[in-house]
């Protein structure tokens, strides 16, 4: 994996434009990893691309994040600050994770295999009415069997898939990161889940445009070329911009 320069950046910006939050994810990963087929990075599964996402976002920002919430009793606006090294999770056993892992609960016996991005994508384009966590459960689902005899997995009962749930919960833990509040105003505690796809993209959203501002004022001013201004090093454009605006 590499980082990316503006000029990269920026083409990764246009192109997630008029995408969803998860093809954004998938288009940044994939320009960040030209070591990997595009196939191969849509079925890391989540936590990984998490992982690597935290990754990216350490090299281009910075480890610092800060971000905000409303308290869901008094609602009042919440700052919170991390540190991306405290968001990495460890797995307690990725090691059953690469080839598969398997599951008794209750006469079922389940081969599953974590969720990837394509199952989500997948569930989310669906027009189903029914549950679509239950329908993501089921993609991961490899072969279940019953009393030693194939198994439809369409027909699991509910407290199947929940047991499944918390096992792949169990094994792929980066997938859901986890962020305890607290409210200044009226000290109400509470969970929020941290989605650095969406975070990240925020970040990518207001760079581009402050540096796409910069290119026009300094093409404007002396004449360059929107790759000659993307070659100067940030803190060169920046002191270019401040004479600019003298």
């Amino acid at each position: 994996m590499k980082t990316l320069g503006a000029a990269e950046l920026l083409d990764v910006w246009e192109k997630g434009l008029n995408q969803s939050i998860l093809h954004r994810a998938l288009i940044l990963l994939t320009a960040a990893c030209p070591e990997m087929d595009p196939a191969a990075v849509a079925e890391l599964n989540i936590g990984e691309r998490d992982t690597r996402l935290l990754q990216l976002r350490e090299w281009m920002f910075g480890s610092r994040l800060v971000n905000t919430a409303a308290c869901p009793h008094c609602a009042e606006h919440v700052e919170w600050e991390s540190d991306i090294a405290d968001l990495y999770v460890q797995s307690s056993d990725l090691s059953s994770t690469a080839e598969g892992s398997s599951l008794q609960t209750g006469k079922y016996q389940l081969r599953f295999r974590l969720p990837n991005s394509i199952d989500i994508a997948a569930v989310l384009d669906e027009s189903k009415t029914g549950s679509k966590a239950e329908d993501l459960l089921k993609r991961c689902i490899v072969s279940a069997e019953c009393a030693g005899k194939a198994f439809d997995k369409n027909r699991l009962p509910k407290r199947a898939l929940e047991t499944l749930g918390r096992q792949i919960e169990k094994l792929d833990p980066q997938a859901e990161i986890r962020i305890e509040l607290t409210c200044p105003q009226c000290s109400h505690r509470w969970e929020i889940l941290f989605d650095i796809a969406s975070f990240l993209w925020s970040e990518i959203n207001s760079w581009a445009e402050r540096t796409l501002s910069t290119v026009h004022r300094l093409a404007g001013a002396y004449g360059w070329s929107e790759r000659e201004i993307l070659r100067l090093s940030p803190v060169r454009r920046q002191l270019y911009l401040g004479m600019v605006n003298r």
